[in-house]
């Protein structure tokens, strides 16, 4: 009994040593993680706004369609990397997924136009959205992009296995797959987006 009391109040004076030792980091610890905290959620209206006006400014454009600034091929290395990817040319359109789309339709520029658009728009679900406010901004411009396809495709079924390639294209790792579902816990209700369906009309 008496060697279990000593041992017992051994093990009781370490563990107060470590508190003692250890109490101060915590509470600064804990103090810098209440700050950022609140600094994320000072700084998100702004943040908001600007990604806002980042996503409805996003538009393709006849320079897109037409080629004249087409990116080099990415590294294969790192065109997957990241779920970002490349985009050299800063167009918004993943480059990998751009020259693609030129290869497949390299003769028909309003398909090609339509599927640049809604590669453009779908790839913001990737990169912009981190609230309920920009799920609906890209949403909105998302639907544009599909009543563009729809638009600018023969028929419905065209239009669906047109919009299923490209999904393939956009979501082809197990990372974008898994940040594309996820972003879906914002979703609200939305309309189409304002203006035109097609940001290029030809």
């Amino acid at each position: 009994m008496h060697m279990n009391s000593a041992l017992g109040s051994g093990v009781m004076s370490i563990l107060v040593r470590v508190w003692r030792f250890m109490r101060w980091p915590l509470a600064v610890f804990a103090a810098l993680y209440i700050g950022l905290i609140i600094y994320e959620l000072t700084q998100l209206p702004a943040r908001t706004e600007t990604a806002l006006a980042t996503i409805h400014s996003q538009k393709l454009t006849m320079e897109d369609v037409d080629g004249k600034h087409l990116p080099p091929p990415p590294d294969p290395n790192l065109v997957d990397a990241t779920v970002e990817g490349i985009d050299a040319n800063e167009n918004g359109i993943r480059d990998d997924v751009e020259l693609a789309i030129f290869k497949k339709y390299p003769n028909d520029m309003k398909l090609r136009a339509a599927a640049l658009q809604y590669a453009m728009t779908n790839q913001m679900f990737l990169t912009q959205v981190f609230n309920t406010e920009t799920w609906k901004a890209v949403a909105e411009e998302s639907g544009r992009a599909n009543l563009c396809v729809s638009e600018s495709s023969r028929d419905y079924r065209n239009a669906v296995q047109f919009t299923e390639d490209l999904d393939s294209m956009l979501l082809n790792t197990e990372a974008r797959s898994a940040t594309y579902e996820n972003v879906f816990r914002f979703t609200t209700s939305h309309g189409d987006g304002n203006g035109k369906f097609c940001d290029v009309q030809r």
